[in-house]
């Protein structure tokens, strides 16, 4: 068997794995070969995929990806002490659009994510970060301050009004357009309403009116990650993958579909090729509750 690769020549495009797409069969009664042409999977079809499948949200956060100039997250906004403070984000690496807390909400890991939240919102970390929060206000001699408001974005309640956060998405999770979306995200909390401080002992207060929800994920291509098997229609199950697996790289088609297992670094190869493919910051944009809660700061 002669393995022809499908590397040369075929643009920033092309995304198949494994990379041969072309096999000359050369039995050995016949001095002529036959050649087997292997359907391609092309990178930039995977978001209409998404779509067929009923994702549309992991489509158009990967359609904002492919149109926006080639940039790289730095690595160390993705380590707990590295992101700069939200506000300093360029805007153009930043993406308050997309993702809504009416969708997240329709999959039952932010729900319950958000119940795990509302137990944690007042704890002593939450308690410790309001309070610095507090510290950095300008009183101005005042006794009580507005903390936070109503018509404030998640990207600056997440600078000036977060108490805490919870962990959404694992590895195991279904596959569905938030694991296709976010894969594995933070969903935070913010409180807002009144400061006050007491001018003879100097404690905070803060009479909670609002609680508020939302997302925050990074939106990148960085690093070693297997992203699925994908044809034209869609991703492969998770059963499928193992079962296409266990026939090592002879497989070429699903069904009649070019197939491709899909990495990170084929992201990578796109970007470098084409100028184009740009990391990005995900805010979503805010789910707010009613409360009457009383917070002694200390």
């Amino acid at each position: 068997i002669d393995v022809s690769h499908a590397a040369d020549g075929l643009g920033p495009d092309t995304m198949m794995t494994p990379e041969h797409m072309e096999l000359r069969l050369k039995p050995i009664s016949d001095p002529e070969p036959t050649k087997v042409v292997i359907p391609t999977l092309h990178i930039r079809e995977i978001p209409g995929a998404m779509r067929r499948m009923g994702w549309p949200v992991s489509a158009a956060l990967m359609e904002r990806w492919f149109e926006a100039p080639a940039w790289t997250m730095p690595g160390a906004w993705k380590t707990p002490k590295g992101p700069p403070e939200p506000l300093a984000i360029p805007a153009a690496h930043v993406d308050t659009s997309i993702a809504r807390m009416d969708w997240a909400i329709s999959f039952s890991r932010c729900r319950n994510a958000i119940d795990l939240l509302r137990e944690k919102m007042a704890n002593p970390a939450a308690l410790n970060l309001l309070r610095e929060r507090l510290e950095k206000l300008d009183w101005g001699g005042r006794s009580s301050v507005e903390f936070g408001r109503l018509d404030m974005r998640a990207i600056q309640l997440d600078q000036e009004c977060q108490a805490n956060s919870e962990s959404l998405g694992e590895t195991y999770d279904t596959l569905d357009d938030m694991y296709g979306a976010l894969g594995k995200a933070t969903l935070k909390v913010a409180l807002i309403g009144e400061a006050m401080r007491n001018a003879w002992t100097g404690r905070l207060a803060l009479h909670v009116t609002h609680v508020g929800f939302y997302l925050r994920d990074n939106y990148d291509f960085n690093g070693f990650q297997f992203l699925g098997t994908w044809t034209h229609s869609g991703v492969l199950t998770k059963a499928q993958m193992v079962m296409n697996a266990m026939f090592d790289s002879m497989v070429f088609q699903w069904h009649g579909e070019a197939i491709g297992n899909v990495f990170n670094h084929d992201f990578d190869r796109y970007r470098q090729a084409s100028g184009r493919g740009g990391d990005f910051v995900i805010y979503s944009d805010v789910r707010w509750e009613a409360a009457d809660l009383w917070l002694d700061l200390g």
